[in-house]
């Protein structure tokens, strides 16, 4: 199913040092709570601090859903109408409007005050990225009104307007960077106090929106082109993640999906997908290396039975068959168990079977072929992984799209070469982490330079170059489906993409549900009539994209 861990008891625990108090009004309600601490007692600090840690919560758990609906994660759900209801968002909404920006507006004047200049950088960077991918995920959403504190019922701005909003607020953030402050942060999760990577990071979303804006604006290329240029963008060494621990109580700081899937009784929840399983083990003249780092087999086979897998006694949907598309078990299936785009299959007792998230990122374990069945929370790394954000991997993959794109620079086949080059180094690099694996199983280099040179010749005999591309670049988005969402909808690739198992699941979601925690407080924040609803920067077709539509 598509039950996700939203909170961590880590995070919970420092959000409560900066949330006051849990008497507060609920939704975009800011008003004054007479049993809060006052600001001026507020710790820039601590503040920032539950800012970031709550943001690497809420961005785990926006990137799973978009990991789901792009088939980078197994999607429960038929009917794209309703595979994620209208309280699905409630708690990722609120986190993101009173726990992330909230906080970081109360923290802002006593920063500004004392001369804090990193302390309200970061947050301006923080802000940034959280508005856009609230209007990636949502569209129209309420931001000038939204913190107001005698406004209620705070309107809607564009998506347009929101993200130019959040361009004010990264150029904002690199002077700040380039200030010197009277004091730093006590902590920085993400960079360690390295403000001249903040400063590339805050360059690298500037990249992003400029790409993401490219269908609805013909200066958008001009300007990714213009900070490529400049070369002040994250690259090796710089990637924007957050790291998780090995605590599993008092708190829990372990990555949430080894929590979700590293259980005494084995995988908790969910299954993996089958459309990235078959790609990454059949989608070329060679297995992908990252395989064994992605994915942790229980079992070696897959069975043939009605009471495991019932699918593998039913013939494949027509538009299956049709496509050539994988279906119930991949071929050559080695033992990686998933489940096929939309199934909604009840779930058999195969918790200590199916294939479970592996050493990268989520820390689980390295697949070294012992096929153990999971049976405890200390297996492999112990959930020390990663969310990743932005990796320099993704900026190499946004500059080929951008030079296969009216007024590109570059050669797009080398800088997908080089992100697939960076993913490749930077997975095998979590080897270290999983101190019970047999590192005699982790593939040679050499198979890393047969994958290149197939993935070369894919490139070189494609009609569609961008579809190479895009598929190459899902492939180094697992653990980050925020940006495969986005590339998704922009391009309306891969092409090979397994479509939903019900043939007609209505209209693909270009949008998500407002959640109703929103709309049934909020008079100015009308529900949508359908997930067909596009965000400002989407101008593809209305019908028949994505695949499966």
């Amino acid at each position: 199913m598509k039950k996700l861990f939203k909170t961590v008891g880590f995070l919970i625990l420092m959000i409560s040092l900066v949330t006051f108090s849990s008497c507060e009004t609920t939704n975009l309600e800011l008003t004054e709570n007479p049993n809060e601490l006052p600001i001026s007692a507020s710790n820039p600090d601590l503040l920032l601090n539950g800012v970031q840690l709550k943001f690497a919560n809420t961005i785990q758990y926006f990137g799973n859903s978009g990991a789901e609906v792009t088939r980078l994660k197994y999607m429960y759900g038929r009917d794209y109408q309703n595979a994620y209801s209208a309280s699905f968002f409630n708690t990722e909404w609120e986190y993101s409007y009173r726990s992330i920006i909230k906080n970081i507006r109360l923290m802002n004047p006593i920063a500004t005050e004392k001369g804090f200049k990193h302390h309200l950088a970061i947050g301006q960077v923080i802000e940034a990225y959280t508005i856009v991918t609230l209007v990636d995920y949502f569209g129209d959403i309420p931001y000038s009104e939204a913190f107001d504190g005698s406004n209620l019922n705070p309107k809607l701005d564009s998506g347009k307007d929101v993200y130019a909003a959040a361009l004010v607020l990264l150029d904002k953030a690199i002077v700040n960077f380039n200030a010197t402050a009277t004091a730093e942060p006590t902590n920085d999760f993400y960079y360690g106090k390295s403000w001249s990577k903040w400063v590339k990071l805050a360059n690298t979303i500037k990249m992003k929106i400029y790409l993401q804006t490219r269908l609805v604006d013909a200066t958008a290329i001009s300007k990714f082109n213009t900070l490529v240029s400049a070369g002040s963008f994250i690259g090796t060494g710089e990637d924007f993640e957050f790291n998780w621990g090995t605590a599993n109580a008092n708190p829990d700081s372990r990555h949430p999906e080894y929590v979700n899937n590293y259980t005494p009784s084995g995988v908790g929840s969910g299954y993996q997908a089958n459309w990235l399983l078959n790609e990454m083990k059949n989608g070329k003249s060679v297995i992908d290396p990252r395989i064994r780092f992605y994915f942790y087999r229980q079992v070696s086979d897959t069975p043939v039975n009605e009471q495991d897998m019932t699918c593998s006694v039913q013939t494949a949907p027509a538009h299956y068959l049709a496509g050539g598309h994988t279906y119930c078990r991949i071929a050559n299936n080695a033992g990686y168990w998933g489940r096929d785009h939309g199934n909604n299959e009840g779930t058999p007792n195969d918790a200590q079977k199916r294939t479970a998230a592996g050493l990268y990122p989520a820390g689980g374990r390295f697949d070294d072929s012992s096929f153990k069945a999971i049976n405890g929370i200390s297996f492999g790394a112990k959930g020390q992984g990663i969310t990743p954000i932005i990796l320099a991997s993704t900026v190499d993959f946004w500059r080929a799209e951008a030079a296969l794109s009216p007024g590109g620079t570059g050669d797009a086949k080398a800088l997908m070469t080089a992100g697939i080059t960076k993913s490749l180094a930077k997975v095998r690099g979590f080897i270290g982490r999983d101190k019970t694996a047999d590192v005699t199983r982790v593939p040679a280099l050499t198979a890393d330079t047969s994958y290149l040179t197939s993935v070369g010749l894919n490139y070189d005999n494609a009609t569609n170059k961008l579809d190479v591309v895009m598929t190459e670049f899902f492939i180094t988005l697992y653990g980050n489906g925020i940006d495969a969402y986005n590339a998704y909808r922009r391009t309306g690739l891969p092409s090979r993409i397994q479509p939903n198992i019900e043939p007609t699941p209505g209209k693909f979601i270009r949008s998500f549900l407002y959640p109703a925690s929103e709309t049934g407080t909020n008079p100015n924040v009308k529900q949508k009539a359908s997930v067909g609803q596009r965000v400002f920067w989407d101008n593809n077709p209305e019908t028949g994209f994505p695949l499966g539509n």
